[in-house]
């Protein structure tokens, strides 16, 4: 698998393996049959999802769970670069529905149809609604079924509810 990628900011040091005065971005070609994810990608690079701000592929932004195939354009934004991208159009969004019990009550209403990245986690809904490290051990139904994996990519039309 071959793909364009353009890395941002910081992150093109981290490749490049020295610093580098020019602000331009770094673009390199990746050729590698086992990379089917931005995970995967950002696995291949050695960088950690905690380091990126923004992911977009062919021009859409997504979350790191994005499915990538041959040709596709990946550009990585690093976290100092995040402000540039405070609100972003959601023209690649999914819509899920989410669920509060009463006791999660706090962290926003009984029930609401949120906009996430194509290709987020059950982590971006945990950051979206603030929810605290401490209590993310809590009981996730997504669809009805339990799910322990905080890495789930959620799709369009999911039903997360979150219980104490």
């Amino acid at each position: 698998m071959s793909m364009n990628v353009i890395l941002y900011g910081d992150l093109k040091h981290k490749e490049q393996q020295k610093t580098n005065k020019d602000s331009s971005p770094l673009k390199i070609n990746i050729s590698n049959r086992e990379i089917n994810t931005v995970y995967d990608l950002l696995d291949n690079l050695n960088i950690g999802e905690n380091k990126i701000s923004h992911i977009f592929v062919n021009h859409n932004y997504c979350g790191p769970g994005k499915e990538i195939k041959e040709g596709d354009r990946v550009a990585l934004f690093p976290k100092r670069m995040a402000l540039m991208f405070v609100e972003i159009p959601q023209s690649n969004s999914i819509e899920v529905r989410v669920k509060l019990s009463a006791d999660l009550r706090k962290y926003g209403p009984e029930e609401s149809i949120i906009a996430i990245p194509e290709g987020s986690n059950l982590l971006k809904i945990f950051k979206k609604y603030n929810i605290t490290k401490e209590e993310r051990n809590l009981t996730t139904l997504i669809n009805g079924i339990a799910c322990h994996d905080k890495q789930y990519i959620l799709r369009s039309g999911d039903v997360v509810a979150f219980k104490i």
